[in-house]
């Protein structure tokens, strides 16, 4: 079934922009189908070499690393870029004929096997419950994407019976020449603004999970977000479009009653799954992707009892949401995962009780006002703030929360674990949900939320 990747790829001179974690998979995979194909990796890291010293195995193979490492495009036939790498970069200076990358490789090949599933927030976990309710109904299912599964890792163990759940990011999305037969849109808020020129520009990146769909093509979304509506009214076809809501709509697929979640087979018969049947998803929030992952299963022809029994057995990921523990008698919460400052909110609004917040981390120039309305709205009693991104939320809450809430600039982690030692006492809540990207202090947001956790327990 990899036929059409390989007749894609054979006799040309390749280019592997990129030497992550997708780039190697890319490498690895070409080489294991043409082992005397010469290949170049070209990277900005000139220290790729000593990092991987296992390329040193590998016959034809050529580097291109340095500030030069986007210079040499008119000698290949065809590039096959990393996610991490702007799309605008390469295409400056490489006739956009030659750009592919794993996803849209894959996705030629396998795109009616794909249920793609992309959006701001909750991609992740809307993709492991999808697959977690396919494997409990017995069916034959991988997970791949950005949830760290490069897709052609995958592609020499796909048959006829396999489904594919595809978590997709903006950056895989924004140059593929077809999409997913099944895609789902959570929402879109602005993110990853360091990486566009604009919100606009992420917005379409994004958007493309339906723009490319052929017309036998199924679009799940999310019809309260108002940017997708927006993108929608200027989206034509013959496709299948399903909407979830969490209000009582009556034009839509999917809706929330307050008890139930209420999704409808094209005939209009509906069906009914209790919020109660998915008890380790709590909040509005999971609401949302809880009603796109049972369309997707609905429309696989699952069965009421399978689903339930999916999402009774689920266990959320780890740092979203995710309670971290009681230590002296403070209960924790992890919610790393929040980046941007609609999640903090949705953590709020979950727990209700908070009495201390972590927020902060890498600037990216975000608009807060949405959570500077919730503070205000309703102050905690302690507000912790930490790196760029925390000095800009620190000078503008400190002045408009004086006399309801304390808020404190820390240094890091350790500095905000000395004040949580000091000032919480037993039966409060100390939640990290930060409202920023996690980049500058910590690796990733997984490493930022462990290192909550070992302090949370060191108390």
């Amino acid at each position: 079934m990899t036929d059409k990747i390989k007749s894609i790829l054979e006799g040309k001179k390749i280019m592997i922009l990129g030497y992550g974690y997708e780039g190697q998979s890319t490498f690895r995979l070409i080489k294991s189908w043409f082992p005397d194909m010469f290949i170049t990796v070209s990277d900005q890291d000139e220290g790729i070499i000593e990092r991987y010293p296992d390329m040193a195995f590998y016959r034809n193979v050529g580097m291109v690393t340095g500030d030069n490492y986007l210079d040499f495009f008119e000698h290949f036939d065809l590039v096959i870029k990393s996610p991490g790498i702007p799309y605008d970069l390469v295409v400056a200076k490489c006739d956009a004929s030659k750009i592919t990358s794993q996803t849209d490789l894959f996705l030629r090949a396998f795109s009616d096997k794909v249920t793609g599933v992309t959006g701001t927030k909750g991609k992740s976990t809307t993709v492991s419950l999808i697959h977690h309710i396919l494997q409990q109904a017995g069916r034959k299912t991988l997970l791949a994407g950005n949830i760290g599964i490069p897709p052609l890792d995958l592609a020499d163990g796909i048959e006829d019976d396999t489904e594919v759940i595809f978590e997709m990011s903006s950056h895989q999305l924004e140059h593929i020449s077809i999409a997913p037969q099944t895609a789902v849109l959570l929402n879109v808020f602005p993110e990853h603004l360091d990486h566009y020129n604009d919100f606009t520009a992420y917005k379409m990146a994004k958007f493309n999970i339906s723009h490319m769909q052929h017309e036998q093509g199924k679009l799940i979304y999310n019809s309260d977000d108002p940017f997708i509506s927006e993108l929608l009214d200027q989206e034509g076809g013959k496709k299948t479009f399903l909407g979830f809501s969490n209000g009582s709509k009556k034009d839509v697929a999917a809706y929330y009653d307050g008890t139930d979640m209420i999704c409808k087979e094209a005939n209009g018969r509906a069906h009914h799954f209790p919020v109660t049947s998915a008890p380790d998803l709590p909040g509005e929030h999971n609401v949302m992707n809880m009603m796109a992952a049972i369309l997707v299963c609905m429309g696989k022809g699952l069965t009421d009892i399978e689903i339930i029994g999916g999402l009774s057995s689920y266990k959320r990921l780890s740092h979203r949401l995710e309670f971290a523990g009681t230590y002296k008698g403070i209960d924790f919460y992890d919610d790393s995962i929040a980046t941007i400052p609609e999640a903090s909110i949705a953590a709020l609004n979950t727990l209700e009780k908070v009495d201390l917040l972590i927020l902060g981390g890498y600037e990216r120039g975000l608009d807060y006002t949405v959570l500077l309305e919730k503070l205000l709205e309703s102050p905690l009693p302690h507000l912790l703030f930490m790196g760029d991104a925390g000095r800009r939320l620190h000078a503008l809450c400190e002045p408009l929360l004086a006399g309801k809430s304390n808020c404190l600039l820390v240094e890091g982690m350790d500095e905000a674990f000395q004040y949580i030692r000091k000032e919480l006492l037993p039966g409060d809540v100390c939640l990290l949900s930060p409202a920023a990207a996690s980049y500058g202090m910590f690796k990733n947001f997984e490493e930022r939320g462990e290192v909550f956790q070992k302090m949370a327990a060191a108390l």
